[in-house]
């Protein structure tokens, strides 16, 4: 089955990092000095290097500086990735309410090795974590399926023995017209927990198309709120540094 944009698994793998507290790859980073946005001076690391085995995106990640004063940066490595996607669409067991958004999780196969390049890296600051993904090779039309997202599926109810029932709220989020075009989404997953007590996580997902590039980028808090006029900025600052960087 080819790959398709994993919504509603990226938010799902959201709601597990919500409840644990933990970011993947933001542990006990080596420190780095912000520049003045040289691409090399506060480039990721090598980890950081393409996933999919082919085109080297790299040089087209913000540097560390763009994502505010005292952001942590770090790469996300191929693992990572894989993990998060794991996560997403390993619902067995699970119920998933309604069918027509039971239908999106179901036929969400994330595949990072089919692309032909991937890098990554995530800025945490504060209870805020945001995440940028430049892609090549990404299958089917992204930028119109996340445009349609919220209309086909408004809101989603989980329901696993993993992590008790979650409810996924999704909304059109409002973001510049860019290159080949662009779409946003507003969701917010709660995670009601055994016990009674619920989690919300708030998170604002972009995506644009830049010829057979893909910039896609995530903000979430675990813990507090999102601006969504900071990450619009931040999502065309990324697209410009990247058109920038690799055409």
């Amino acid at each position: 089955m080819q790959p398709r944009r994993p919504l509603l698994a990226l938010a799902a793998a959201l709601a597990v990092a919500g409840c644990s507290s933990t970011v993947e790859g933001t542990a006990s980073p080596s420190p780095t000095e912000p520049s003045g946005g040289s691409s090399s001076s506060s480039a990721p690391s090598s980890s950081a290097e393409p996933t999919g085995g082919g085109d080297d995106l790299t040089a087209g990640l913000l540097p560390q500086d763009a994502f505010g004063a005292g952001a942590v940066v770090t790469p996300i490595s191929q693992s990572d990735l894989e993990a998060g996607a794991a996560v997403g669409t390993d619902l067995d067991g699970a119920t998933i309410t309604p069918e027509s958004c039971a239908q999106a999780v179901a036929e969400s196969q994330p595949s990072v090795t089919d692309l032909t390049g991937v890098a990554a890296q995530a800025a945490t600051s504060g209870t805020t974590v945001t995440a940028q993904l430049l892609t090549t090779g990404t299958p089917g039309d992204p930028v119109a399926e996340l445009a349609a997202a919220a209309t086909a599926c408004p809101q989603a109810t989980i329901t696993s023995p993993d992590i008790g029932t979650a409810t996924i709220t999704l909304a059109a989020l409002q973001v510049p017209a860019l290159g080949d075009g662009s779409a946003g989404l507003a969701y917010t997953t709660t995670v009601s927990a055994p016990d009674g007590s619920q989690i919300a996580v708030p998170a604002l997902y972009a995506v644009v198309a830049d010829g057979d590039r893909l910039l896609s980028m995530i903000s979430t808090s675990i813990g507090g709120t999102v601006d969504q006029a900071a990450f619009t900025a931040l999502v065309q600052q990324a697209f410009e540094y990247q058109a920038q960087q690799l055409d």
